[in-house]
Protein backbone atom coordinates (compact mmCIF):
# COMPACT_ATOMS: atom_id res chain seq x y z
CA UNK A 1 0.00 0.00 0.00
CA UNK A 2 1.24 3.42 -0.98
CA UNK A 3 2.10 6.04 1.61
CA UNK A 4 -0.88 8.03 0.15
CA UNK A 5 -3.43 5.09 0.24
CA UNK A 6 -2.67 4.01 3.51
CA UNK A 7 -3.52 7.45 4.95
CA UNK A 8 -6.73 7.72 3.13
CA UNK A 9 -7.63 4.50 4.75
CA UNK A 10 -6.57 6.04 8.32
CA UNK A 11 -9.03 9.14 7.23
CA UNK A 12 -11.78 6.47 7.09
CA UNK A 13 -11.03 4.87 10.08
CA UNK A 14 -10.99 7.98 12.20
CA UNK A 15 -14.03 8.95 10.18
CA UNK A 16 -15.74 5.78 11.49
CA UNK A 17 -14.78 6.10 14.81
CA UNK A 18 -16.01 9.78 14.59
CA UNK A 19 -19.54 8.54 12.86
CA UNK A 20 -19.99 6.29 15.67
CA UNK A 21 -18.58 7.68 19.12
CA UNK A 22 -19.17 11.99 18.45
CA UNK A 23 -21.39 13.13 21.10
CA UNK A 24 -21.77 10.05 23.01
CA UNK A 25 -19.09 10.25 26.51
CA UNK A 26 -21.96 10.92 28.77
CA UNK A 27 -24.03 7.65 27.14
CA UNK A 28 -21.42 5.74 26.69
CA UNK A 29 -21.00 3.48 30.17
CA UNK A 30 -24.59 2.88 29.72
CA UNK A 31 -24.73 1.45 26.17
CA UNK A 32 -21.32 -0.22 26.35
CA UNK A 33 -22.85 -2.64 29.34
CA UNK A 34 -26.31 -3.11 27.10
CA UNK A 35 -24.41 -3.84 23.84
CA UNK A 36 -22.03 -6.14 25.61
CA UNK A 37 -25.12 -7.92 26.77
CA UNK A 38 -23.51 -6.90 30.40
CA UNK A 39 -20.53 -8.79 30.01
CA UNK A 40 -18.49 -5.57 29.69
CA UNK A 41 -16.95 -5.24 33.34
CA UNK A 42 -16.81 -9.80 32.93
CA UNK A 43 -14.69 -9.44 30.14
CA UNK A 44 -12.22 -7.05 31.90
CA UNK A 45 -12.40 -8.96 35.00
CA UNK A 46 -10.77 -11.57 32.65
CA UNK A 47 -8.56 -9.46 30.93
CA UNK A 48 -7.35 -7.90 34.77
CA UNK A 49 -6.19 -11.79 35.73
CA UNK A 50 -3.27 -11.90 33.19
CA UNK A 51 -1.90 -8.22 34.59
CA UNK A 52 0.53 -8.72 37.14
CA UNK A 53 1.66 -5.92 39.80
CA UNK A 54 2.56 -3.17 37.48
CA UNK A 55 3.83 0.11 38.02
CA UNK A 56 3.20 1.80 34.89
CA UNK A 57 0.04 1.17 32.24
CA UNK A 58 -0.44 2.22 29.14
CA UNK A 59 -4.35 1.74 28.06
CA UNK A 60 -5.47 2.34 24.39
CA UNK A 61 -8.73 4.30 23.66
CA UNK A 62 -8.71 4.28 27.30
CA UNK A 63 -12.41 5.87 27.05
CA UNK A 64 -14.21 6.96 29.61
CA UNK A 65 -11.32 5.51 32.03
CA UNK A 66 -13.79 2.16 32.71
CA UNK A 67 -10.68 -0.23 32.76
CA UNK A 68 -7.83 2.61 33.13
CA UNK A 69 -9.07 4.01 36.84
CA UNK A 70 -10.07 0.49 37.48
CA UNK A 71 -6.74 -0.05 37.07
CA UNK A 72 -5.07 2.75 39.01
CA UNK A 73 -7.62 1.72 42.02
CA UNK A 74 -6.71 -1.72 41.92
CA UNK A 75 -2.68 -1.39 41.38
CA UNK A 76 -2.29 1.71 43.11
CA UNK A 77 0.13 2.03 39.97
CA UNK A 78 0.64 5.23 37.21
CA UNK A 79 -1.86 5.32 34.31
CA UNK A 80 -1.75 6.67 30.64
CA UNK A 81 -4.57 6.85 28.76
CA UNK A 82 -4.71 7.06 24.71
CA UNK A 83 -8.03 8.18 23.53
CA UNK A 84 -9.07 9.64 20.24
CA UNK A 85 -11.77 12.08 21.82
CA UNK A 86 -11.76 14.50 24.09
CA UNK A 87 -14.53 14.64 25.48
CA UNK A 88 -14.27 11.55 26.71
CA UNK A 89 -10.73 12.26 28.29
CA UNK A 90 -12.44 15.05 30.26
CA UNK A 91 -14.78 12.04 31.85
CA UNK A 92 -11.66 10.31 32.77
CA UNK A 93 -10.20 13.82 34.46
CA UNK A 94 -12.90 14.11 36.27
CA UNK A 95 -13.15 10.74 37.23
CA UNK A 96 -9.68 10.44 38.55
CA UNK A 97 -10.33 13.76 40.60
CA UNK A 98 -12.76 12.57 41.81
CA UNK A 99 -11.66 8.94 43.28
CA UNK A 100 -8.47 10.86 44.30
CA UNK A 101 -5.64 9.39 42.48
CA UNK A 102 -5.31 12.03 39.94
CA UNK A 103 -1.74 12.45 40.39
CA UNK A 104 -1.39 9.18 39.05
CA UNK A 105 -2.98 9.00 35.60
CA UNK A 106 -2.35 11.12 32.49
CA UNK A 107 -4.71 11.67 29.65
CA UNK A 108 -3.56 12.20 26.04
CA UNK A 109 -5.88 13.14 22.99
CA UNK A 110 -3.84 11.53 20.37
CA UNK A 111 -4.57 8.45 17.54
CA UNK A 112 -2.95 5.57 18.85
CA UNK A 113 -1.74 4.26 15.71
CA UNK A 114 0.56 7.43 15.62
CA UNK A 115 1.69 7.68 19.53
CA UNK A 116 5.23 7.41 20.31
CA UNK A 117 6.69 8.36 23.83
CA UNK A 118 10.18 8.05 24.85
CA UNK A 119 9.49 5.79 27.88
CA UNK A 120 8.37 2.03 28.80
CA UNK A 121 5.20 0.44 30.18
CA UNK A 122 5.38 -2.90 31.70
CA UNK A 123 1.47 -3.35 30.69
CA UNK A 124 -0.34 -2.07 27.51
CA UNK A 125 -3.86 -2.53 27.73
CA UNK A 126 -6.81 -2.24 24.95
CA UNK A 127 -10.30 -2.75 24.81
CA UNK A 128 -12.46 -2.42 21.90
CA UNK A 129 -9.86 -0.75 19.72
CA UNK A 130 -8.68 -3.24 17.00
CA UNK A 131 -11.01 -3.64 15.24
CA UNK A 132 -10.47 -0.26 13.45
CA UNK A 133 -6.65 0.57 13.66
CA UNK A 134 -4.11 -0.98 11.12
CA UNK A 135 -2.33 -3.41 13.60
CA UNK A 136 0.39 -3.99 11.58
CA UNK A 137 1.24 -0.25 12.72
CA UNK A 138 -0.45 -0.49 15.75
CA UNK A 139 1.36 -3.23 17.50
CA UNK A 140 5.04 -2.68 16.26
CA UNK A 141 4.65 0.71 18.01
CA UNK A 142 3.25 -0.76 21.20
CA UNK A 143 5.97 -3.67 21.43
CA UNK A 144 8.71 -0.72 21.00
CA UNK A 145 7.16 0.76 24.29
CA UNK A 146 6.86 -1.95 25.79
CA UNK A 147 9.34 -2.89 28.64
CA UNK A 148 11.40 -6.25 28.84
CA UNK A 149 8.98 -9.15 30.39
CA UNK A 150 5.78 -6.35 29.89
CA UNK A 151 2.23 -7.89 28.97
CA UNK A 152 0.45 -6.61 25.71
CA UNK A 153 -2.88 -7.66 25.61
CA UNK A 154 -5.88 -6.73 23.57
CA UNK A 155 -9.97 -6.97 24.22
CA UNK A 156 -12.25 -6.80 21.46
CA UNK A 157 -15.76 -7.93 20.35
CA UNK A 158 -15.33 -10.83 17.94
CA UNK A 159 -17.70 -12.46 15.21
CA UNK A 160 -19.12 -16.08 17.00
CA UNK A 161 -18.65 -19.33 14.76
CA UNK A 162 -21.29 -21.04 15.92
CA UNK A 163 -24.45 -20.55 14.47
CA UNK A 164 -26.88 -20.32 17.14
CA UNK A 165 -24.53 -17.34 18.78
CA UNK A 166 -24.20 -15.78 15.22
CA UNK A 167 -28.30 -15.88 15.33
CA UNK A 168 -28.17 -14.09 18.82
CA UNK A 169 -25.68 -11.39 17.17
CA UNK A 170 -27.07 -10.40 13.91
CA UNK A 171 -30.58 -9.65 15.90
CA UNK A 172 -29.16 -7.57 18.99
CA UNK A 173 -28.28 -4.93 17.29
CA UNK A 174 -31.61 -4.07 15.85
CA UNK A 175 -32.80 -4.45 18.93
CA UNK A 176 -30.28 -1.92 20.61
CA UNK A 177 -31.38 0.66 17.86
CA UNK A 178 -35.08 -0.05 19.23
CA UNK A 179 -34.21 0.54 22.87
CA UNK A 180 -31.72 3.04 21.91
CA UNK A 181 -32.10 5.31 19.42
CA UNK A 182 -30.57 9.07 18.92
CA UNK A 183 -27.88 10.27 21.37
CA UNK A 184 -25.64 9.79 18.37
CA UNK A 185 -26.21 5.79 18.54
CA UNK A 186 -28.26 5.25 15.59
CA UNK A 187 -25.12 4.86 13.30
CA UNK A 188 -23.11 2.50 15.59
CA UNK A 189 -25.83 0.32 15.92
CA UNK A 190 -26.86 0.44 12.02
CA UNK A 191 -22.90 -0.48 10.96
CA UNK A 192 -20.95 -2.14 13.67
CA UNK A 193 -22.03 -5.48 12.87
CA UNK A 194 -20.63 -5.67 9.43
CA UNK A 195 -17.35 -4.26 10.75
CA UNK A 196 -17.35 -6.92 13.37
CA UNK A 197 -17.85 -9.10 10.37
CA UNK A 198 -15.28 -8.15 8.26
CA UNK A 199 -12.66 -7.77 11.08
CA UNK A 200 -9.56 -9.63 11.20
CA UNK A 201 -8.65 -8.50 14.02
CA UNK A 202 -7.58 -11.71 16.08
CA UNK A 203 -5.45 -13.24 13.22
CA UNK A 204 -4.02 -9.82 12.21
CA UNK A 205 -2.91 -9.06 16.22
CA UNK A 206 -1.68 -12.96 16.76
CA UNK A 207 0.57 -12.85 13.74
CA UNK A 208 2.20 -9.18 14.63
CA UNK A 209 2.57 -10.08 18.03
CA UNK A 210 4.84 -13.25 16.99
CA UNK A 211 6.16 -11.29 14.42
CA UNK A 212 7.52 -8.55 16.68
CA UNK A 213 9.04 -11.38 18.97
CA UNK A 214 6.44 -11.19 21.63
CA UNK A 215 6.19 -15.07 23.54
CA UNK A 216 3.14 -16.76 25.13
CA UNK A 217 1.04 -14.91 22.59
CA UNK A 218 -2.43 -16.14 23.18
CA UNK A 219 -6.03 -15.87 22.14
CA UNK A 220 -8.67 -16.45 24.86
CA UNK A 221 -12.43 -16.82 23.59
CA UNK A 222 -14.82 -15.30 25.69
CA UNK A 223 -18.82 -15.88 25.70
CA UNK A 224 -18.75 -18.14 23.47
CA UNK A 225 -16.84 -16.14 20.23
CA UNK A 226 -18.97 -12.83 20.83
CA UNK A 227 -15.41 -11.51 22.74
CA UNK A 228 -11.78 -12.60 22.59
CA UNK A 229 -8.90 -11.61 24.41
CA UNK A 230 -5.29 -11.63 22.54
CA UNK A 231 -1.84 -11.25 24.71
CA UNK A 232 2.09 -11.87 24.41
CA UNK A 233 4.86 -10.94 26.56
CA UNK A 234 8.20 -9.50 25.63
CA UNK A 235 11.23 -11.27 26.60
CA UNK A 236 13.14 -10.39 29.55
CA UNK A 237 16.16 -8.61 29.19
Amino acid sequence: MTESAAGKTQEKREALVESFFHGTGDTYDRNVHLATWGRDKQWKEELLTYVKEPSHILDLACGTGILALEMARRYGCKVTGVELRAEYLDLCAERAETAGFAERCRWINANAEEIMLDEQFDTITSCYIPKYVNLNVLVPNMVKMLAPGGLFIMQDFAYPSEKWVQDIFDGHFGRMKQLINGDGWDVMWEELPDVLRRTNWIADTERNMKEQGLLDVTVVQQSRGLSALVYGRKPSA
